[in-house]
């Protein structure tokens, strides 16, 4: 697995949009980002609409291409998520981001981009988007994607769950949003669990559907050789008036009650503020305690 080169001050950025069109500024975002010693430099396209999305998909592809192509671009930030970035997927050319490759940044829909990396064997981060950056309640997730990009390392501890199965597991760190995930399977993103830690997270799902992908990522073996789960945030989940009888961390824990890898519900990244950084495609190591969960990180400039 390829680590690209940590940031530096002075080092230039990319915020480009393979999504959904923005909805808010991004002014914000810069001002956080310059303090960091950071030079911003937007996509061409990044305030067109087209329809739901950030101009056609053409522009998209453009705008992420052009980022992936500079070798001035040391980072690039995808603006938000939404839907849009399997669009272009297939059309972008990797060629010269593997010659030279840098730290791409995103979640939610940007899943799919970050697992089709992992699977060229470069490392990505997933972590929040300039949208909501500089907001008072993401400064935690600002914080910890600086520690990610700058490589200050990664190192979380956060309280234990009652559903939470203790133990150890090592591994590269992959997942992302439910959905993305499942949607992906059987293109050129799907994801690899193979003795790995997978995380998941959602939003605005009804609670059959978290059942029904969770049903397929079993059958379609990715809990097999897993050797652990980290829980993130499954936030405003949503229940028919027949409701499906379950909560979501019952549901969670029916569909891998068959499995013995540790599992640790309740850590802060998804579609809540915080969502603190991970880094996919890196080793780390998942404890599972009685009293508390590790995620620890090898990666940093100190460690190499």
């Amino acid at each position: 697995m390829i680590t690209p080169p940590f940031l530096k001050s002075g080092d230039k950025v990319a915020i480009v949009a393979p999504a959904k069109r923005l909805q808010s500024g991004i002014e914000k975002a810069i001002e956080v980002l310059e303090s960091w010693g950071l030079e911003c430099q937007l996509g061409t396209h990044l305030q067109k609409q087209s329809n739901l999305f950030a101009g056609t998909d053409v522009e998209r592809q453009q705008d992420l291409q052009q980022a992936l192509d500079d070798p001035e671009i040391k980072a690039i930030l995808m603006a938000r998520g939404g839907y849009g970035t399997t669009r272009i997927l297939d059309e972008l050319d990797f060629t010269a981001f593997n010659k030279s490759p840098k730290w791409v940044c995103g979640f939610s829909d940007v899943t799919a981009l970050l697992q089709g990396l992992v699977n060229l064997k470069v490392a990505c981060v997933h972590s929040t988007v300039p949208v909501l950056m500089g907001r008072p309640d993401h400064q935690k997730s600002d914080e910890s994607l600086r520690h990610a990009i700058f490589g200050d390392g990664l190192s979380y501890t956060f309280d234990t769950n009652a559903r939470n199965r203790q133990g150890t597991a090592t591994g590269q760190v992959c997942g992302g949003n439910v959905s993305m995930i499942c949607n992906s399977i059987g293109t050129t993103s799907e994801i690899d669990t193979t003795h790995k830690i997978l995380f998941i997270e959602d939003v605005g799902e009804y609670l059959y559907h978290l059942d029904r992908m969770l049903v397929q990522l079993k059958r379609a073996g990715k809990f097999e050789q897993l050797n652990g789960l980290i829980i993130g945030d499954f936030s405003s989940m949503k229940d028919h008036q027949d409701t499906f009888g379950l909560e979501t961390s019952e549901i969670i824990a029916s569909q891998i009650s068959g499995y013995d890898f540790p599992v640790a519900y309740g850590f802060s990244a998804g579609h809540s503020a915080p969502n603190l950084s991970l880094y996919f495609g890196l080793e780390a190591k998942l404890s599972v305690e009685k009293q508390k969960a590790q995620l620890d990180y090898k990666a940093s400039k100190q460690s190499g």
